[in-house]
């Protein structure tokens, strides 16, 4: 069995990252893609190697030197816990590759415990990249004793297992109950929201100084060694054992960790095949009866399919529609605590009601659907293509499905802001015209990157909704122009802070019309 798994994993490893497409693809354009794929990795790689060895030197230098590993683990943990949910399922049971394998003589669970160990060294890999600066910047400053190197190496190679097996078994049960359904896609993705709705509620339940003795308050290391107790005991544990370098503590966890990691990894072995059967079986009934035919227009069939595509890929559902409903949260939070009291969870304090728009504009406008919606076309690209029909017609489809999904959720979070800001009649109109114009300008802006970065071959969907360029630079266009208007809404005097408001607002339009126009003459079929 390990001969098969061993082959199978190699599989699953050999183009993580599109590194098989480098090293052999014959086509420049294709190479081209996946090499600018790779520098954005590099870069965001950059980014949190500068941020992490920044926090950990910031650490050390106010005396917390002892809480840095267990402030690393726990951070990866994090990382590693919610990323993970959402791809467990896509990366576990996708169905690529599954009727070929499963009708091979192979032993059973050999194919799912190859995509864990695929899962595993992702993980992995974004552990590295968090642990490692900050440990180094450790080690350059306090000089740790050797002890600390051995079970530093001993300890990294366990931190993903117990937030990976944690994240496996939501996302198995997600997946299990919602093979159950007749909707399976749309099951799936309503349980994972609710299951991250869930997270976050227990998440802001926790007060970094509830239920701590004055004393402890005078030694803010104990005060956060504790904080991170709560959070994720586990880190506290593997953390001391490391700064100690005490070998068998480390040991021990990495045990346990192995233990637990091993037992999520048996039960999903277990069910894969009910689980796949369930998820990809049919039944062909012989019942139907022709109805009544109706025409539409082009758009209106367009745009349900669009519908029809979206809801039946429940990690493109979640993706995309956790930050509309986390504009709604914002708003319904703000309406019952009051801007009073939210006042008071801010480090300085801010005009509520001035703020409040933007926020609302960079939650809702985060992960557009368009961002991705061509390269989810994957293999069946073609067939769209093919059809007698514009390149408008396509676009416009993709970019009015994507506000149509995000209207009613900007409409309610617009009414709940309102009720609780209880703004002057001058301001309701920027309350209400912020949000819509960065919505409006991310979802033109997430389908002209879409239009120059898409990856039309893929294994699974998680592939290109969580890991490909064009998600991550089209989809961050709304929050990122929401700040940066914020940013200068904010250093103008207040008196001023209308005119700006405007001139921004025009601007912006005026900058999703010409990337609209440009995108209404991309040659589809000649360059996708």
């Amino acid at each position: 069995m390990f001969k098969e798994i061993k082959i199978l994993a190699k599989l699953e490893l050999c183009n993580l990252y599109g590194l098989n497409v480098i090293r052999f693809s014959k086509d420049k354009r294709v190479k081209r893609r996946s090499l600018g794929l790779l520098a954005v990795w590099l870069l965001l790689l950059a980014m949190v190697v500068f941020y992490v060895g920044n926090l950990a030197y910031g650490m050390i230098f106010l005396g917390l030197g002892e809480a840095v590993p267990a402030y690393l683990i726990t951070i990866s943990s994090l990382l590693i816990f919610a990323f993970g949910m959402f791809k467990a399922a896509g990366t576990i049971f996708r169905r690529e590759g599954y009727d070929i394998l499963c009708a091979l003589p192979l032993p059973k669970g050999a194919v799912a415990v190859s995509r864990l160990l695929r899962m595993y060294v992702e993980d992995l890999l974004l552990a590295l990249a968090v642990f490692l600066p900050g440990m180094a910047v450790y080690a350059w400053n306090v000089h740790p004793g050797i002890g600390f190197y051995f079970t530093g190496l001993l300890g990294i190679g366990s931190v993903p297992l117990i937030p990976m097996a944690a994240s496996i078994f939501i996302g198995t049960v997600i997946t299990a109950i919602s093979s159950r359904m007749r909707h399976k896609s749309l099951a799936s993705a309503g349980l994972s929201i609710v299951a991250v709705l869930g997270i976050m509620y227990g998440s802001s339940r926790l007060s970094a100084m509830e239920n701590m003795d004055p004393q402890m308050l005078k030694n803010l290391s104990d005060s956060v060694m504790a904080l991170l107790g709560k959070v994720y005991p586990p880190a506290v544990w593997l953390g001391t054992s490391i700064t100690g370098g005490d070998i068998l503590g480390c040991a021990a966890y990495t045990l346990l960790a192995l233990a637990v990691f091993a037992v999520a990894a048996a039960g999903v072995a277990l069910c894969f095949r009910k689980i796949c059967q369930a998820l990809y079986g049919s039944v062909a009934k012989h019942d139907y009866q022709m109805g009544t035919l109706k025409a539409s227009s082009v758009l209106f069939s367009l745009c349900r399919r669009e519908f029809a595509r979206y809801f039946s890929s429940s990690i493109y559902v979640t993706n995309t529609i956790i930050g509309p409903i986390m504009g709604c949260v914002l708003s319904g939070a703000l309406l019952v605590t009051g801007t009073e009291t939210f006042q008071g969870f801010l480090p300085v304090p801010i005009d509520i009601s001035q703020a409040a728009p933007f926020v609302i504009a960079g939650v809702s406008s985060m992960m557009a659907t368009t961002a991705t919606s061509i390269s989810l076309e994957g293999k069946n690209w073609w067939i769209l293509k093919s059809l007698p029909l514009s390149t408008k017609n396509i676009l416009d489809a993709k970019i009015l499905m994507g506000l149509l999904l995000i209207l009613p959720f900007y409409l309610l979070s617009e009414l709940l802001l309102i009720i609780a800001c209880r703004p002057e009649a001058g301001e309701i109109l920027w309350m209400l015209l912020i949000p819509a114009v960065t919505i409006l300008f991310s979802s033109v802006y997430g389908i002209t990157i879409n239009l120059h970065l898409p990856v039309l071959e893929w294994e699974s969907e998680v592939r290109i909704v969580k890991q490909s360029a064009s998600s991550l630079l089209g989809g961050m266009g709304g929050p990122v122009l929401a700040i940066l208007w914020a940013v200068a809404v904010g250093a103008v005097p207040k008196a001023y802070g209308g005119y700006l408001k405007a001139v921004i607002c025009f601007m912006i339009l005026a900058a999703a019309a010409a990337l609209y126009r440009q995108n209404n003459r991309f040659d589809l079929c000649g360059k996708i």
